[in-house]
């Protein structure tokens, strides 16, 4: 079993998910949870994104086509970015 110690967060108070039921459950920060109670049990469950296709992408582009910049493609390497 897994613990976690809530905190005060301003006027509510916040709980952590450890690391490890985050990643079994998919969860990052800055995604949305859902809070029920149920038989006295509070139970937090992701709400999940929605996940487009490549045409609905492109649909929503419209008729414009799409922009291509020239600078961020002619820039130097600033790390790892070129493999060797």
């Amino acid at each position: 079993m897994q613990t976690s110690t809530l905190r005060a967060a301003g006027g509510s108070i916040a709980v952590t998910i450890p690391q490890p039921l985050a990643k079994f459950t998919g969860m990052q920060a800055g995604d949305k949870v859902s809070f029920e109670v149920e038989a006295g049990r509070l139970i937090i469950s992701p709400i999940s994104r929605r996940k487009y296709s490549l045409q609905e992408l492109l649909a929503m582009q419209g008729d414009e086509p799409l922009v291509i910049d020239q600078a961020w493609d002619s820039m130097p390497a600033v790390g790892q970015e070129v493999p060797v």
